[in-house]
């Protein structure tokens, strides 16, 4: 299997990732999330290359967008500029939910979208094997896969928001590339 058409649990939240187009600057992937979720996803971030828009299929949601919460329901359209910190809608309704969501990358950065993508869906897949830990933001525990985990997100253009990106880029730049020389490999095979 390849990133192409790929599908992935997040074990801690049982949503289902699924890759229905993906080309070099633009990616359409379905997320498919239980009701009543405790936590989203993923942790408040921000790109410096990407656009996102998420089209709500089915169910509702919470969001944040520029440090605001709000509710996305099921025909409304929901877009995240690049630059501005967010968290991706994640499901509080009592139903399903399912969206769809449509990334766009700068030319410049067409490998961000395969890269970034290879990496989350093989941190959810060690999971869910026991082959590795994250911490509550669903980052790696271990201090070297951390540090691989913020090369491949800093060489895409995606950010913790809780961290300066400066600090990211420096992390990157120096242990990033002190781990990726050591053969630490975030990215599975399957993914790639």
């Amino acid at each position: 299997m390849t990133l192409d058409n790929a599908k992935v649990t997040n074990s801690r939240t049982g949503t289902v990732f699924e890759i229905l187009e993906l080309g070099e600057t633009r990616v359409v992937m379905r997320y498919i999330m239980e009701p009543g979720m405790q936590r989203p996803d993923i942790a408040k971030h921000f790109h410096t290359h990407w656009d996102e828009e998420f089209q709500v299929l089915e169910g509702q949601g919470d969001y944040v967008l520029g440090g605001e919460t709000g509710v996305v329901k099921a025909g409304e359209t929901l877009a995240m500029p690049k630059g501005i910190s967010h968290i991706h809608p994640w499901n509080t309704g009592t139903d399903v939910m399912v969206m769809d969501q449509t990334a766009t990358v700068d030319p410049l950065h067409s490998g961000a979208i395969r890269e970034t993508l290879g990496l989350i869906f093989s941190i959810y897949k060690a999971e869910s094997e026991g082959r590795i830990a994250l911490d509550k933001a669903g980052l790696p525990k271990n201090p070297l896969k951390f540090a691989a985990t913020g090369r491949i997100f800093a060489r895409g253009g995606s950010y913790d928001a809780r961290f300066p990106k400066v600090a990211q880029d420096v992390g990157a730049a120096t242990m990033g590339r002190l781990v990726e020389a050591l053969g630490v490999d975030m990215i599975d095979p399957e993914f790639r």
